[in-house]
């Protein structure tokens, strides 16, 4: 028997995967390039404030600052039903990012749906099942989780945003979480811009 062609075989087959997987780290890499370069062309303005920093698109609107049981809430409104929220805890009563994503998700899935006769608060609810998804990601040296949730266009004839994505960024004191949220059929208009809140959000002394 002829080595010679399953060992050709073989050969072909270790450089086709290589080059597999070395398109995909240009592709990423390019994906990144363009994020970058998305991010740098948005005009920001500057949210600081008692100790939290952040860059914004020009446009969106704070319109939501306040304080909650030692949790502050901040809420940054932008076109198309986008928005993303912020969340800082004190480090030592803080959840973890997948506790918090699923807390959330629960709290704001959850529609009433009355049956004919009956009040609202007596009636039985509907809970979305959403997907979660656990990526890892680097920033400027250091690895972060990312949750992304999508959910059901409509809850219990509700329409909803059916995009979320989490983030958790820690300092000394304080836990901060990011949640960007969009309808899921106009994300990539937003990516830069949730971005640029992601990369430049940090908690000062």
């Amino acid at each position: 028997m002829n080595i010679r062609l399953p060992l050709f075989i073989c050969i072909i087959s270790v450089f086709t995967a290589a080059c597999e997987r070395v398109d995909q780290a240009e592709k990423e890499k390019q994906q990144q390039a363009e994020l970058i370069k998305a991010v740098t062309e948005i005009p920001s303005q500057i949210f600081d404030q008692d100790g939290l920093y952040f860059k914004y698109p020009e446009g969106w609107e704070i319109t939501l600052d306040d304080v909650q049981d030692s949790v502050r809430h901040i809420f940054v409104q932008g076109p198309k039903d986008s928005v993303s929220i912020i969340q800082q805890y004190p480090l030592d009563k803080a959840p973890t990012l997948e506790e918090f994503s699923t807390s959330y998700s629960e709290e704001t899935q959850v529609v009433p749906v009355l049956a004919e006769g009956e009040v609202s608060e007596a009636s039985p609810t509907v809970v979305a099942q959403p997907e979660f998804m656990i990526i890892s990601r680097d920033l400027e040296g250091k690895s972060y989780e990312w949750v992304v949730e999508r959910v059901p266009d409509s809850i219990g004839g509700v329409v909803t945003s059916d995009y979320r994505e989490y983030f958790r960024k820690d300092s000394d004191k304080f836990a901060t979480f990011l949640i960007n949220q969009v309808n899921n059929d106009v994300v990539s208009e937003f990516e830069g811009s949730f971005e640029l809140i992601f990369k430049s959000l940090k908690s000062q002394p």
